[in-house]
């Protein structure tokens, strides 16, 4: 009896494992079981964003995307070997790696490898068809995201702007595809379609970047709508490449830095702050007999080349750039007056650019320091420790051309939608009164005199005359042969009956340019003449 108990045990156990085995192949061949079942592993993989564009303040498009093919590379299916042939070389380090991997992965590749059996999907990357504004703009990191420039302080918009795609596959645990399945894809998140537009003209800013390309080695250009304080060209010089950054980080050659908004040594153009202040403070009849050099609590002052300028007044003293006149007006004027009128011209203070995005202060010493009668005889004719941006001088200049009124230089007019329509206004402060009328007004007839009778002769354009200051800065770097850099600057205004523009040339950590900053400056003011003409630029001479 035990014997026959234990036969038809056994003879159960038998039939439920033939059961569980039938039940087990059952399952492997049921494709509809097998996609079910799938939905607990499905792999994600975003394709990359069309990113937003910029755009100049006239509608026209600085950047772009061009299209690009990428293919799914899937474990285990042969993707590997079947790629290897087709991706761009930098990309095959990146499919080797990756080899191994559980999950799908996209690697870009040149065509569309559909009939070789690759799954493939266009995508859309950043492009500059002719790269323009480079440091303003700035660049992106590998996974498209901004990093320097209007593309980091704008990112979150620019980023946003394409519809967020993905490619969903059911795997197994080992990354590949379960049977009978075949990626597909679909848009996660509707892009905004958004943009930012700039205050920059393309035209004046293809202008003053050829200009820059043929006579300034190291340095910046700006112009600026006198009305509006807007920005019309931003250049700086040397250019990199925003495609291939690696290569101006290993150069050391400072292409990185964007100079119109980073800190230099001011030099005499810093000396229009002390006429601005001899006015405000009933100074203006101040005269100098000036002997080329000036004793002040023990340290010689010179002139350049040690010229003695004779007695000269406010008007002659800013024609010939005399250091003796402004280290005396300085100390007539006293540290407190220079300062106040320094800082409500914009001096000292960062410049809003963008959202997260500033201009550097530069550094304006303290009354304190300036008690010391030498240090404010240095600071009078813009030595010393005092640092400036190209962008605060710009200011400076602009106030003086529009009437007194210091208006903040604006780069960015804000964010549009995609038709074009302004959104999101970048909003600038209000503007203030630096001086009377009648003192910008006397004060731009004195720069008109330092262009047609002075040391600015050489910013003379071709019609319209101009009015500006010149400036030679000393910076405390030294080239190989122990002789100084120095920091040459030109800032001035076209025409100079009712200026329209103000433009700003800085060559710095030059030793002697080849071609002026008061030239270009012509220059640039030759090439809005032609366009404004509607002729073709002429060539710089």
């Amino acid at each position: 009896m035990p014997q026959k108990r234990l036969v038809g045990a056994g003879a159960a156990l038998l039939a439920l494992l033939a059961a569980m085995l039938c039940r087990v192949f059952l399952l492997s061949t049921d494709t509809v079981y097998a996609a079910n079942a799938g939905q607990q592993a499905v792999s994600e993989t975003a394709l990359p964003r069309a990113r937003g564009d910029f755009y100049d303040r006239n509608g026209a498009p600085l950047t772009g995307v061009v299209p690009r093919w990428y293919a799914l590379c899937i474990p285990g299916d042969g993707s590997y070997a079947a790629l290897f042939p087709y991706v761009p070389y930098a990309a095959q380090a990146q499919l080797y790696a990756q080899r191994n991997s559980l999950r799908p992965f996209l690697v870009e590749v040149g065509q569309d490898l559909g009939a070789a059996g690759v799954y493939c999907c266009r995508g859309a990357q950043r492009s500059l068809p002719v790269p323009i504004a480079r440091h303003l703009l700035g660049y992106l990191d590998g996974d498209g995201h901004g990093v320097a420039g209007l593309e980091l302080a704008y990112d979150d918009v620019l980023f946003a702007a394409g519809d967020a795609e993905v490619i969903t596959c059911a795997v197994t645990a080992q990354g590949s595809l379960l049977t009978g399945q075949t990626p597909h894809t679909s848009t996660a998140q509707a892009g905004s379609g958004q943009g930012v537009r700039l205050t920059l003209d393309a035209d004046i800013q293809r202008l003053a970047e050829g200009v820059a390309a043929a006579a300034l080695q190291r340095g910046c250009i700006l112009v600026l709508d006198v009305d509006t304080a807007e920005v019309l060209a931003a250049v700086s010089m040397p250019e990199f490449d925003p495609g291939d950054i690696a290569k101006s980080i290993a150069a050391n050659d400072t292409s990185l830095i964007d100079r119109p908004l980073a800190a230099f040594s001011a030099g005499s153009v810093f000396k229009l702050v002390l006429a601005v202040a001899a006015y405000e403070n009933d100074l203006d009849w101040y005269t100098h007999n000036c002997d080329g050099y000036e004793e002040i609590a023990g340290q010689i002052f010179r002139c350049a080349q040690g010229h003695a300028h004779g007695l000269v007044n406010l008007r002659g003293a800013l024609e010939v750039s005399c250091n003796c006149f402004f280290a005396n007006l300085g100390q007539a004027l006293g540290p407190e007056k220079i300062l106040e009128t320094a800082q409500r011209m914009g001096f000292g203070t960062a410049a809003a650019v963008a959202p997260g995005l500033k201009s550097a202060a530069g550094v304006l010493p303290t009354a304190a320091q300036l008690q010391n009668p030498g240090q404010l005889a240095m600071f009078s004719f813009g030595q010393g420790s005092l640092t400036v941006t190209p962008l605060q001088i710009a200011a400076m200049l602009n106030t003086l051309a529009d009437g007194g009124v210091l208006r903040a230089p604006a780069f960015v007019q804000g964010v549009v939608d995609a038709g074009g329509t302004l959104v999101q206004p970048f909003e600038a402060p209000e503007p203030v009164r630096v001086c009377r009328q009648s003192v910008a007004r006397v004060l731009r007839s004195m720069l008109c005199s330092v262009v047609e009778e002075g040391t600015g002769g050489a910013a003379l354009p071709r019609a319209g005359g101009a009015g500006g200051k010149t400036g030679t800065a000393q910076t405390g770097q030294y080239d190989a042969d122990g002789r100084e850099l120095l920091n040459h600057w030109f800032a001035g205004f076209w025409p100079a009956e009712a200026p329209r523009y103000t433009i700003v040339v800085l060559q710095d950590g030059v030793l002697s340019p080849e071609v002026s900053s008061a030239q270009i400056f012509a220059r640039v003011a030759n090439g809005l003449l032609a366009m404004e003409s509607g002729a073709q630029t002429p060539q710089t001479p």
